[in-house]
């Protein structure tokens, strides 16, 4: 029995596409959504760079712009209509929570996005010439957010990248490529000397590229051309090895196995939840991937969206399974479905139990010890200190009060009885 429902099951897959909420074979049960922000203005320019002034972008550095917030209301409107039989056509908030790193554009993306999936209807109509409604987003400070950034405090990391960057490998492809890094800070008015520099140089010239904005001539021959693949090298090295996609990938691949199995077991609060929405970037869901194994080796676009959903299949209760199924939608502007991908060593809609195995071996026990952060952050160390010595400074002013009380009753009680004696 077991055998032909997982044999109809993959049938489904095979002729059909990637399993929906309306499946014939399955219901679906839970989803994680995990997508990158929109479009934003470089992060930073270079010395040379004729577009370096800030009066040439309508935001600061680094922030969403309208093409951003564009696409993801866009991207807000196609997982509600994906998942139309799935979530209710008004905003509970018992049936999705949304957490986002603490960066504006990702914020920012959040809201955009939520905009386009929950518009406001009936008695949700707070303000009748505003399409839109309040929905929360939750975050953490970046330094703490070891779920969805790779800049929270891991020394284990840094020493992981350390001895990357220094390895045979990395400082081959350097000398392969010593003409295009001289040529590079020759013509951009500093050094570009490491991957890194030169990921970061690409990221600004394809965003001015995208916006229109006139490159210097230097750049015809070196980008996209070369640039491209040494940028996308680069990008995916921030989790390169097992050790780094423990350390980067898998505090959100046991977040998800978590919920999974708190889900199976009746104890995912609240009792309604459907949708947990994870807005970040494009590392984010780079490392991810990569600790799942499926990662293509090209930095994820803007808007990007990752889909791990949990199916229950459609059969009397005492054979029913939990089968998990990956998509992935990288193509933002299309209106192409999502890709169906799949785990290495599984199938496309795969066990639970089979997803749960695969998954054990990036998953962490305790983050903050494996990254090497025994003892408090320095933070947590700070308002220690600041208590105790605060604590210490009440109860020396407790001891001087008491002392002061103590003495000045001394000095009255011999007065009294000084008097009596008199009369």
């Amino acid at each position: 029995m077991e055998l032909c429902l997982y044999l109809s099951l993959m049938l489904c897959i095979s002729l059909l596409g990637p399993v929906t909420a309306d499946g014939p074979n399955s219901h679906l049960k839970l989803v994680h959504l995990v997508y990158r922000h929109g479009e934003r203005s470089p992060t930073q320019t270079y010395p040379t760079d004729p577009n370096k002034d800030p009066e040439n972008w309508p935001v600061t550095w680094g922030q969403l712009l309208n093409e951003g917030k564009t696409r993801h209301y866009q991207l807000g409107q196609f997982v509600r209509q994906y998942y139309t039989s799935f979530l209710s056509l008004s905003y509970n908030p018992d049936e999705i929570v949304v957490r986002s790193t603490d960066v504006d554009r990702t914020l920012m993306s959040a809201q955009s996005h939520l905009a386009g999936l929950y518009p406001p209807s009936e008695s949700q109509i707070w303000n009748p010439s505003l399409q839109w409604q309040p929905i929360p987003v939750h975050t953490v400070p970046e330094k703490e957010d070891y779920l969805l950034t790779t800049v929270a405090t891991c020394p284990a990391y840094l020493t992981l990248m350390k001895e990357l960057e220094s390895s045979q490998e990395i400082r081959k492809i350097l000398e392969d490529n010593k003409d295009l890094f001289t040529y590079l800070s020759k013509n951009t008015g500093q050094n570009v000397t490491t991957l890194t520099e030169l990921e970061y140089l690409y990221d600004t010239l394809f965003i001015e590229a995208r916006f229109n904005k006139t490159l210097p001539d230097w750049t015809t021959s070196v980008f996209p051309s070369r640039m491209k693949p040494l940028s996308d090298f680069s990008f995916g090295m921030k989790a390169y090895t097992p050790a780094m996609q423990r350390l980067r990938g898998g505090p959100l691949v046991k977040e998800i196995v978590s919920n999974l199995r708190d889900f199976v077991g009746s104890k995912l609060e609240p009792s309604g939840r459907k949708m947990l929405m994870y807005s970040a970037h494009d590392v984010t869901l780079a490392t991810f991937l990569s600790a799942m194994k499926m990662y293509n080796g090209i930095q994820p676009p803007y808007a990007s969206l990752l889909m791990v959903e949990l199916h229950q299949s459609a059969t009397p209760q005492e054979n029913q399974e939990y089968f998990v199924q990956v998509l992935y939608k990288n193509v933002t502007d299309s209106p192409i479905a999502p890709y169906l991908l799949t785990v290495p060593g599984c199938t496309p809609l795969c066990p639970l139990d089979k997803f749960l195995q695969l998954t054990q071996s990036v998953i962490v026990d305790d983050i903050r010890k494996e990254c090497g952060l025994d003892s408090l952050p320095a933070d947590d160390v700070l308002v220690l200190v600041v208590g105790v010595l605060s604590l210490l400074s009440c109860i020396l002013l407790l001891i001087v009060v008491l002392g002061a009380v103590f003495m000045c009753r001394k000095q009255k009680v011999p007065s009294a009885y000084s008097s009596i004696q008199g009369e």
